[in-house]
């Protein structure tokens, strides 16, 4: 598991190709699955689109672990149950994006505070006004700050500043919100649940005493 998982989530193509080749050294059959089941359905780096930092798009297992309770029941209390209890994480989520006092979502100002404590102890060159040369970490890497793409791959896959990049930005004293992409950004956060959900409130009497 620890190859399949290292070729799911490998940021370059050397990478991926280098975890698949201890794999099918390792276990020929499970890599020749692999292979036929396409690795754009399951490996980050031959994914079509962006994936941004997500590595599943499979949200029913959380679905499924909230609806337990309301298994069982008649189809009617289940929608009225799936309805309040997205209403209440929205609700939530909506609050918790709005006492952000940073620039980007907490999950994404830790990970780039452990990156930058990494960055600190590199060394860069700079090659141009947008290239340089940051030595340090597990490899040695180019960095082009107009492409936002590092020789890693991480800062171009997952559009969020790498150790190498955080480097760069602040040799160039760049600010950190120009590295990383807008979508993590805490009005995005927001806007992501901005929507209410309503109940549905059509059995409810209305009369004088409502």
């Amino acid at each position: 598991m620890y190859l399949v998982k290292g070729a799911a989530y490998a940021h370059t193509h050397d990478d991926y190709n280098r975890y698949m080749a201890s794999l099918t050294n390792v276990n020929p059959a499970l890599a020749a699955y692999l292979n036929e089941a396409d690795p754009a359905l399951w490996s980050r780096i031959y994914c079509p689109r962006d994936r941004y930092n997500i590595k599943t798009s499979d949200i029913a297992e959380s679905i499924n672990s909230m609806l337990k309770k309301a298994k069982g029941y008649p189809i009617t209390y289940l929608i009225e149950f799936i309805t309040k209890k997205l209403g209440r994480w929205y609700w939530k989520r909506r609050e918790d994006a709005l006492s952000l006092t940073t620039t980007f979502s907490r999950g994404i100002e830790l990970l780039l505070a452990v990156r930058e404590h990494y960055a600190d102890m590199m060394t860069v060159k700079r090659i141009d006004g947008w290239c340089f040369h940051v030595r340090g970490g597990q490899r040695d890497c180019l960095v082009d700050l107009e492409a936002k793409s590092c020789s890693c791959g991480m800062f171009g896959v997952e559009k969020i500043s790498c150790s190498h990049a955080i480097k760069a930005a602040k040799s160039a004293r760049w600010n950190m919100s120009t590295v990383v992409d807008g979508y993590y950004r805490k009005d995005y956060v927001y806007a992501s649940y901005a929507a209410n959900i309503m109940p549905n409130v059509e059995h409810v009497p209305i009369g004088p005493y409502i």
